[in-house]
């Protein structure tokens, strides 16, 4: 049993966090929480039954509990290198939201504190985790598609997902403290699919990206085109500027295809004209529950973490090459 203390109890906790963590109570044990609002604090305290003298202000006082073994870290990415350092230097295990900071310099910087103090951390890429990412996975490995070239994937929707109301529900659209837009939000875990889907590392990308429909300082549409270091190709669209934008999630092989859907069927093969319905846990899931258990699993086998930081600062490069071109509108090698 891993003893657990989550820093930050914004939606992303509600949401997704709280219930994985509940549906892994033999692996995880959640007694501590911090907060600066007292709304926060009271929603997941009494999600997860945590007593009041465990419920905290100041994650500082959080990371004083000698009994925590693993701080969950989900604070608006303005915070997250303060508080990463932090919980580094506290000598705990570390799960954290993504992305891990708002520039390279910040990221340096908490990877420094990584090193220095030996830490286990693992960033959330939890679309990784999701019931239909990893059977296609293994659809992959299997030959199912012959060789990827090609992933495209389209999301819109009307607006950002917003945070609580008791702190700022538009934090994610105000460049100081979410450091971007769309792209550094939702775009993020594309890029990190991609690069798996393919089965190689994003090595060049072309962004066009602007501020359409919200009066925000922070691009709410974005296009990319981007070439793996194997020679594949990869096409990212993601906004927050429509919701009727039909959504697109499809990765294309030399001999087949595979179709990612929202409704039934979750997952269908594509072979010329014949179309499978692979069967797949039904229903949207988050990832979190999968990437939670296997990091418990790493943690009780001493083994490195399934998502490292070092994987988050890859894909952090990426991301901030993107904003390169689509600030300068070229394109950009990584």
């Amino acid at each position: 049993m891993i003893n657990v203390g989550i820093v930050g109890c914004g939606r992303i906790i509600e949401d997704g966090h709280a219930p994985a963590f509940l549906e892994l109570k033999d692996r995880f044990n959640v007694t501590a929480l911090a907060d600066p609002t007292p709304e926060r604090r009271s929603v997941i305290g009494s999600m997860l039954n945590i007593p009041i003298d465990r419920q905290f202000a100041d994650w500082n006082d959080l990371l004083k509990l000698d009994d925590i073994e693993l701080v969950d870290m989900a604070l608006p990415h303005f915070l997250h290198l303060e508080s990463a350092v932090a919980a580094a230097r506290s000598g705990k295990k570390i799960l954290m939201e993504k992305p891990m900071a708002t520039s390279m310099d910040e990221a340096d910087q908490i990877m420094a504190a990584i090193r220095e103090n030996n830490s286990i951390a693992c960033i959330a890429h939890n679309y990784l985790f999701r019931h239909p990412t990893i059977k296609a996975l293994e659809l992959i490995k299997a030959g199912a598609i012959g060789e990827p070239f090609f992933y495209r994937q389209g999301a819109f929707m009307p607006r950002h997902y917003a945070g609580t109301s008791t702190y700022d529900s538009g934090w994610r659209s105000k460049s100081k403290m979410a450091g971007g837009g769309a792209l550094i939000d939702n775009s993020y875990h594309h890029l990190y699919m991609a690069a798996a889907l393919i089965g190689s590392p994003i090595s060049s990308i072309f962004t066009n990206m602007g501020t359409f429909v919200h009066n925000i300082d922070v691009e709410d549409t974005v296009i990319m085109s981007l070439t793996h270091a194997n020679g594949r190709m990869s096409a990212i669209e993601t906004g927050w500027s429509t919701g009727a934008a039909h959504p697109v999630d499809e990765l294309h092989g030399t001999e087949g295809s595979i179709v990612f859907n929202r409704e039934p069927p979750y997952l269908q093969l594509h072979h010329n004209d014949t179309c499978i319905e692979i069967e797949i846990t039904p229903g949207f899931t988050w990832g979190f529950k999968n990437l939670f258990e296997a990091y418990a699993d790493t943690i009780e086998q001493e083994l490195p973490p399934p998502v490292s930081f070092d994987d988050g600062y890859s894909n952090l490069k990426v991301v901030m090459s993107a904003y390169k071109s689509g600030h300068n509108s070229i394109a950009v090698n990584i």
